[in-house]
């Protein structure tokens, strides 16, 4: 399965999961509420990692999304020098993270639910005030989840690029929608190019991709269709001309060029 399809997998899988987890939560908030007990008083007790890992099932979701990251390796093309142990290591990390994301995703939502049984919301707004949190909205997650899969991806890319010739051509692959930032069109209409290639046109975007929440990642050029690149070209052009027709410059830069320019203002 190509690894995009693989990054919209994870994400739905894993908001499907969240959702559920909210609603169950918010439902046996207000089952304690009708029993006369104080629910306040329950949810100040509760344990998040045993309640929304275990009983709200968001155990399951991390090791769906772990069976997402290992199948990363089976779209990736492995054509440079990691190793085993490296692969773990990238593995475990992105383990942590997710389980650590998930916990942080369980007390905010805990919180969100106190304040609306303190607030004596119904269920329904309940559930409005969780997603107008921007931490906890469905997108939020749907970007995190996306973002950390295609980040597993460049880095172990990044990794076998160490040690390959200076010749060695990659490509950036990036869902071309409405989401799509101008700088990872751009960097998709190039085509293949090499490290130094990518440096002298992109500064920094080998390692930064195309910054915060950037769900593209590079891959060595073997084998690669063309199809995106000639659509990221078009794409572009009209990026171009839509700015030109307002007498507006598209200026477009990497994570790395952003910051070097406020540091220099």
């Amino acid at each position: 399965m190509p690894i995009q399809d693989t990054i919209t997998q994870a994400q739905e899988e894993f908001v499907e999961s969240y959702d559920t987890a909210i609603d169950t939560f918010i439902e046996q908030s207000s089952l304690v509420e009708e029993e006369q007990v104080d629910p306040l008083t329950v949810l100040g007790g509760v344990i998040i990692a045993d309640y929304w890992l275990q009983d709200l099932l968001m155990a399951n979701a991390i090791n769906q999304y772990m069976f997402r990251i290992d199948s990363v390796l089976d779209d990736l093309i492995l054509y440079g020098n990691v190793n085993e142990l490296q692969l773990q290591s990238f593995r475990l990390a992105h383990e942590q993270l997710i389980a650590n994301y998930t916990l942080s995703l369980g007390e905010k939502v805990k919180l969100e639910v106190i304040r609306g049984i303190a607030s004596g919301f119904s269920a329904t707004q309940t559930k409005q005030l969780i997603e107008r949190n921007y931490f906890l909205r469905a997108s939020s997650v749907t970007t995190f989840i996306q973002t950390q899969i295609a980040d597993y991806a460049n880095l172990v890319t990044q990794t076998m690029s160490r040690d390959m010739s200076g010749d060695t051509e990659y490509v950036f692959v990036n869902p071309l929608d409405d989401k799509t930032r101008h700088l990872c069109v751009k960097m998709v209409s190039f085509g293949k190019m090499t490290k130094k290639e990518i440096e002298a046109n992109f500064p920094g975007a080998f390692f930064d991709r195309g910054g915060p929440n950037c769900r593209g990642y590079w891959e060595i050029a073997n084998n690669i269709d063309g199809n995106d690149q000639d659509n990221a070209k078009k794409r572009f052009d009209g990026l171009q001309a839509r700015y030109k027709s307002k007498n507006r410059a598209l200026n477009i830069k990497t994570q790395q060029e952003y910051y070097e320019s406020r540091k220099d203002g």
